[in-house]
């Protein structure tokens, strides 16, 4: 542990003397390149030590890139962290290949009841919960003026539908970390993939709801639902094939699997966005095709339709953790520190709630499906983490509704940023606690 800090000391002394020294003015800018090998190597170096003090690596990951980034000790700056942004689109498509391989339907039918009623209840009790305690106050808030009956409803059901969405990508992190396997490890995990998807919809149904009610024309446009549906439906049937393709890969190319699995990673972002543009310019129709969706089903099939599940996440396994740390370590410095400063308070209090309404919500359902106590009772530690769906929606609230969006995106921030470092810590214990860990 020394060594490693000894290594931390090194690496920053190293950086801080190439930013803020005249160096930095000989090559202009720090290159994305030199911050890609600086988080690296100091994020792996952070999770370590904290693994010591039995915090998750992956908490080490986020608070090194937090600690180290644009905000607090400014070692690397906001644009090369944004230059960074593909390394995240392509590590998400990694972990969604990873959330869909460890999706086994036997499991899910061993599970259906359970699983089915986690997700209903969950989805229901965090949606109406969080709405109805941010639509009482907001007049606490400071944040609008002279709000409206009507915006206050829209300004509700936005932190409601956000507050359902969980993070897979931190779940199978930690579920890969702690070695877990169990009963609970399958339920948490499948139950926060379905919720993802869930949440892509129920976001669709709101949003076309509350456009509505700003509009005040007084006609939801059930054409947006339609089209999201297609575009998930497309998006299943896309990984479907990919996932067929996947399977031939592992059975006649005998080429490295990372080199393999980032490449299709990186092709299915790019289809995505040039299919989207294709379909706009040359039919007018605007479908998004999912990327995550697409390696989710890709993942999923060739873990439930071939022989090869179990060969494909051991490969994915072996090339998970220098993708893990810079993902959570770009994670961490994209977190707006000065969002944080204005808008801690009101984050804490929604996290407080949301924490509530997850441990409702799973307690109740637990009872009524007949899981095991010591499951349920811990099932909503496995839950709190947020991170790219909910950040994504975001980006959609404030194209739909500038005027009243940036003032939630900046609240939610907050609120997210605070799940997705407490939630780690959670889970980690609820895995140690059910005895799921190291197994």
């Amino acid at each position: 542990m020394i060594q490693r800090i000894i290594v931390l000391a090194i690496l920053i002394g190293v950086m801080f003397v190439i930013v803020h020294t005249e160096i930095i003015d000989r090559v202009n800018h720090v290159s994305p390149t030199l911050v890609l090998g600086f988080l690296l190597l100091a994020a792996y170096s952070t999770g370590f030590v904290l693994e010591k003090v039995k915090l998750p690596k992956i908490t080490g990951y986020i608070v090194a890139g937090l600690v180290f980034g644009p905000y607090v000790l400014r070692l690397t700056s906001k644009e090369s962290i944004v230059d960074l942004s593909f390394i995240n689109s392509l590590a998400l498509a990694f972990i969604a290949f990873c959330a869909g391989g460890e999706l086994k339907i036997s499991s899910i039918r061993k599970k259906f009841k359970s699983i089915f009623s986690q997700v209903i209840s969950q989805t229901i009790v965090v949606f109406v919960g969080v709405a109805a305690l941010v639509f009482f106050l907001l007049d606490f808030m400071a944040i609008y003026t002279d709000i409206g009956f009507s915006n206050r409803i829209v300004i509700s059901l936005i932190f409601g539908v956000i507050s359902v969405a969980r993070s897979p990508s931190s779940t199978i992190a930690i579920i890969s970390e702690t070695s877990a396997k169990g009963t609970y490890t399958d339920s948490v995990l499948s139950i926060t993939v379905v919720i993802d998807v869930v949440v892509i919809l129920l976001f669709g149904i709101v949003l076309s709801f509350c456009q509505v009610i700003v509009a005040g024309n007084g006609s939801i446009d059930w054409t947006f639902v339609f089209i999201l549906l297609i575009e998930i439906l497309v998006a299943f049937i896309t990984g479907v094939f990919l996932g067929q393709g996947i399977v031939y890969l592992i059975q006649h190319v005998r080429v490295e699997f990372p080199i393999v699995i980032i490449g299709i990673g990186f092709l299915v972002i790019k289809f995505s966005h040039l299919f989207s543009s294709y379909i706009q310019d040359h039919h007018n129709l605007s479908l998004n095709l999912e990327p995550l969706l697409i390696c989710m089903s890709a993942g999923f099939t060739v873990q439930n339709f071939s022989k090869f599940g179990r060969e494909f996440l051991v490969k994915m396994d072996r090339i998970s953790l220098p993708i893990y740390v810079v993902f959570f370590a770009i994670i961490g410095a994209s977190i707006n520190m000065e969002v944080m400063k204005t808008a801690w308070i009101f984050g804490v209090i929604l996290v407080c709630a949301r924490l509530a309404m997850l441990y409702i919500a799973s307690f109740l359902s637990g009872i009524v499906s007949g899981d095991n106590p010591l499951h349920y009772s811990h099932y909503w530690l496995g839950f709190i983490t947020q991170a790219g769906v909910s950040l994504g929606l975001l980006t959609e609230i404030v194209r739909r509704f500038p005027t009243i969006g940036i003032p939630i995106q900046s609240l939610l921030i907050a609120a997210i940023t605070i799940n997705q470092l407490i939630g780690p810590i959670a889970f980690k214990y609820a895995l140690i606690r059910v005895g799921d860990a190291n197994r």
